[in-house]
């Protein structure tokens, strides 16, 4: 598997386009993204304030094929 871009974690002040996946229950535990460009961000929908993961695009995609191809499996090593 390719090695991730860099990942940067920051505290996120400018009003982005957030949305929860459609699988996400109502119970206030989901991870929101936002697609801004070339990077996607991530955060806790409970802490609208808190710390926001940024990846690149590509790091994202690679991610979600490894989970999709079971390459991300529980308990493999």
């Amino acid at each position: 598997m390719a090695q991730p871009s860099t990942v940067r974690v920051r505290r996120y002040d400018v009003k982005s386009a957030w949305r929860k996946s459609s699988y996400s229950d109502h119970n206030g535990d989901c991870v929101e993204l936002a697609e801004l460009g070339d990077v996607v961000s991530f955060r806790d929908s409970k802490d609208l304030h808190g710390p926001v993961v940024s990846v690149d695009r590509q790091t994202v995609t690679t991610f979600i094929s490894a989970l999709t191809s079971g390459q991300m499996a529980a308990g493999r090593r």
